[in-house]
């Protein structure tokens, strides 16, 4: 109980002082929640499964071709993981591919779209476990 407590006072502090709420929706069936704020991020997992802190640095993002690093931390795990994406940004689009892994272990690489449309951000992609995601973001 305690945990869910500190799940649903972290994701309202947090989007209070979002930039981005965004709704994540997968084939598989799992489905997030996000907010964002200056490079940091609060991933949550709807079916309290997960919860993932993350700090992101863009590199050149100025440039149409720049690599974003994030840093995760999966809170329940305790394990950190890296997902350097490079990314293509058009003017009306961007695409990128991204590969998660730790020292000892490779997870899933992922290819999305990111289409943005005013204040919202549409993104469609695929990873290796044969997923297809589906992404709304709301920008303020």
């Amino acid at each position: 109980m305690k945990k869910i407590l500190f799940i649903l006072f972290s994701l309202l502090t947090v989007n209070s002082y979002a930039q981005n709420l965004g709704y994540e929706m997968r084939t598989n069936g799992k489905s997030y929640l996000t907010s964002s704020y200056k490079g940091f991020e609060l991933r949550h997992r709807t079916d309290l499964d997960e919860n993932r802190v993350t700090y992101r640095y863009n590199i050149h993002k100025e440039n149409k071709v720049y690599l974003s690093i994030p840093l995760h931390y999966k809170i329940e795990k305790h394990a950190p993981t890296l997902e350097p994406r490079l990314v293509y940004h058009t003017d009306k689009c961007a695409v990128w591919v991204q590969q998660e892994f730790w020292y000892n272990e490779w997870d899933n690489l992922a290819v999305a779209i990111d289409i943005p449309n005013n204040n919202m951000k549409y993104r469609i992609g695929w990873d290796t476990s044969n997923t297809i995601r589906f992404r709304l973001t709301l920008k303020f």
